[in-house]
């Protein structure tokens, strides 16, 4: 497995210039250093980046969904200020591209979107680690089952502090099983930040950025941004908005029955639960906990005459539960679904593989085509059916296989169609990378992405949010159209998307558009402030040409946080709507509630003005944590006493904190965080600049030093680092 020393080194250290307005790095690298933005820098296109291709999000760590907290052996993990932070001994690690055997994959499991080798040869990693003479390892697996037969790596070494690691993935393989990386798809991909078993206390690592990326640039290792005597921009990062698989008609509504959308006691009407107490209904959901006599096999049986499985394929659903991830057969353990359905013909259920569950802000929403492939487990019983082309006439969901009293939450669970339209419809776009003089391509075919497309708009202008192309099937034949969109920056950087369904289009006068009276708009942004969020976007409504307004909801707990007024100046949105008025911007702070950390929906609605209805523009989703963060940049001994220095901010306030000094477990210091640091104020706008702390402390040779940033309002203070000194 994991060697304690490095084997083969195939990695070069690059001197860290970060980009501009970020901290300076943590950890006194003498050859990394913060640059101001230079104009006059050389400028380059992006490098082709993997998670920015398959996510359209890399990895910069600017929001929970760049790492899978549950997806690590680590501990302290969490994703904050722009930097992904976790504690490790000798060989822990975490896992960029995770997967789990004998589940059924979806979303960014790695079985679902492997990394592919042909194209990804390289990874850069930004790290900042207080090792001396360290080695680090990058790891991964072509099977599921992670075995040593099916591995391979790479190690690297490390010096402390902030550094950018740019390494050729495609040397020799010296870890597990020397695997090559050429020799097949990667499922999983981990990082051993410090692989030595000597390291047995806990140290404190950060990332500011990771990149898998295909070479051929001359910074390449580098994400977007102004660096020291060069410039990268951004590759456009396409989504296709519409078509998509909410759109299709859902089993539920074409029985003529509720929604199974469980906020409301009523939808549930006709569902039945069985090996589970029911909590109720509300703002999670339906909220049940895990009950005898079979405990570890709650069932919601859900209400369906016989339908057919071919044409109800798009599975959804937004399961969340209380406590910690673990697939453990043990209580607390067993954090996993499955689908089960009894279909026509066969008496025996067919039991879908494993849906892995995460815990907290992890626990993503799924969405699954149940007819891709076998979703069937590989110990359902004979005889094996499976759903494409089959007529199912029982339909059930498990949402939890904990032995324990587990409360879970199943907010919703949908069965689509694939979305129709007659005549034309409408393709939406986005680019999340937007760049003034963006242009678009769009393209639908018949067959498999990779295959011929053909061109129904060319030389599109792009603007900042929704954009829109009608598609008219004409003289095309009727069927399945899928829709390419490809988006080119002015800098010549291009990149394409493509619709996550195919949209049936039969023939036939489409209906003449109908004038838009209800709101528009978008959700352009969702930040953290002190204490709050701070929300930016769009809205109007055609019938009236004053500011709109704008309502704002915490989806997961049902909260209000507020309203504002869409009156600020939005040229873009004027060029892009013609007789749009020029006030229809907002940009407003709302306080919210960081009690209770984890992941949070936050909605904006615009309210309607005249005919129509209230409009929910869009929903982003952001982490709440009110626990301080912070580093410890610095330990320096000077005979008994260590001078010790560093930042730390309370996420709820923008005033300075303190922080606590222990050696061996005694309280030796409190020193205020009131130093001036611009790098943080960069690093946290809105925060100020007065988060430094410095001081000395006696510690004994030999001591252990642990340094903690004390919470504003009592939610938990924060362990910033532990070292030997």
């Amino acid at each position: 497995m994991l060697c304690a020393v490095a084997v083969a080194i195939t990695s070069a250290i690059v001197p860290g210039p970060a980009r501009a307005g970020s901290p300076a790095p943590v950890g006194g690298s003498s050859s990394a250093q913060t640059v101001a933005a230079d104009a006059a820098a050389a400028a380059e296109v992006e490098a082709p980046d993997f998670a920015s291709e398959s996510y359209s999000d890399p990895w910069d760590y600017s929001n929970s969904s760049d790492q899978n907290t549950d997806a690590t052996r680590a501990t302290n993990v969490g994703v904050s200020g722009g930097r992904l932070r976790l504690d490790v001994v000798g060989g822990d690690w975490f896992t960029p591209v995770t997967t789990v055997a004998g589940s059924l994959a979806f979303g960014r499991d790695g079985a679902a979107k492997p990394i592919d080798p042909a194209r990804y040869k390289r990874l850069s990693i930004k790290m900042d680690q207080p090792t001396s003479g360290g080695v680090a390892a990058v790891v991964w697996f072509t099977c599921r089952e992670q075995t040593t037969s099916c591995m391979g790596g790479t190690h690297f070494a490390t010096r402390p502090g902030d550094n950018v690691y740019d390494l050729a993935l495609t040397g020799a393989s010296t870890i597990g099983a020397g695997v090559p990386w050429s020799s097949g798809r990667i499922v999983n991909l981990r990082i051993v930040p410090v692989t030595s078993s000597a390291v047995t206390s806990r140290v404190r690592v950060s990332v500011d950025w990771l990149r898998v990326y295909a070479p051929g640039t001359a910074h390449g290792a580098w994400p977007p941004g102004t660096w020291s005597g060069f410039s990268v921009s951004a590759l456009p990062r396409p989504v296709v908005d519409s078509p998509n698989p909410n759109e299709g008609l859902d089993i539920a509504t074409a029985l003529n029955k509720r929604p199974w959308d469980f906020t409301s006691a009523a939808n549930g009407t006709g569902v039945e639960l069985y090996n589970a107490r029911l909590g109720g209904y509300g703002a999670q959901g339906l909220t049940a906990t895990n009950a005898g006599p079979i405990r570890n096999d709650p069932e919601v049986v859900l209400p369906v005459s016989r339908f057919t499985a071919s044409r109800f394929h798009h599975l959804s659903y937004s399961l969340s539960y209380d406590g910690a991830f673990s697939l453990a057969d043990a209580p607390g353990g067993g954090k996993l679904a499955r689908l089960i359905w009894i279909a026509t013909g066969a008496g025996n259920y067919q039991i879908s593989d494993d849906l892995v569950t995460y815990s907290g802000a992890n626990a993503l929403p799924a969405e699954i085509d149940l007819a891709a492939g076998d979703p069937l487990d590989p110990q359902s019983g004979s005889p094996r059916l499976g759903w494409a082309g089959r007529t199912v006439d029982h339909l059930r969901f498990d949402p939890n296989e904990d032995p324990g009293a587990a409360t879970w939450h199943l907010k919703y669970l949908h069965l689509r169609e694939d979305p129709k339209a007659t005549g034309s419809t409408v393709v939406k776009f986005h680019d999340d990378a937007w760049q003034a003089g963006t242009t678009a391509e769009v393209r639908v075919g018949r067959g498999a992405p990779g295959t011929a497309y053909e061109t129904i708009a060319r030389g599109v202008p792009v603007a900042q949010g929704s954009n829109s192309v009608r598609f008219e099937l004409g003289a095309r034949p009727a069927g399945s159209y899928r829709v390419q969109v490809i988006l080119t920056h002015a800098d010549g950087g291009a990149a394409l998307s493509f619709s996550r369904t195919p949209i049936t289009m039969t023939p036939g006068a489409a209906p003449a558009p109908a004038p838009s009276t209800s709101p528009e708009g978008r959700l352009d942004s969702l930040a953290r402030t002190p204490g709050g969020v701070r929300v930016t976007g769009w809205a109007r409504d055609a019938d009236t040409s004053s500011p709109l307004e704008v309502h704002l909801y915490d989806r997961t707990t049902g909260a209000f946080l507020g309203s504002t007024r869409a009156d600020r100046p939005r040229p873009d949105v004027q060029a892009a709507r013609p007789g749009a008025p020029l006030a229809t911007g907002y940009d407003a702070t709302f306080a919210i509630s960081s009690t209770t950390p984890g992941g949070r929906d936050v909605c904006a609605y615009g309210i309607n003005v005249g005919a129509g209805a209230n409009t929910l523009l869009a929903c982003r989703s952001i982490v709440v944590d009110g626990r301080p963060v912070g580093s410890l940049d610095g330990a320096t001994r000077s005979g008994t006493t260590v001078a010790v220095r560093g930042w730390t901010l309370d996420p709820d306030t923008a005033a300075s904190t303190s922080v606590h000094v222990y050696v061996d477990g005694r309280l030796a210091a409190r020193l205020p965080a009131g130093g001036a640091r611009a790098d943080i104020g960069r690093a946290w706008p809105g925060w100020g600049t007065v988060h430094g702390f410095s001081g000395t402390v006696t510690a004994p040779a030999g001591s252990t030093l642990c340094v903690y940033g004390i919470d504003s309002t009592g939610k938990g203070n924060t362990t910033l680092a532990c070292r030997a000194v």
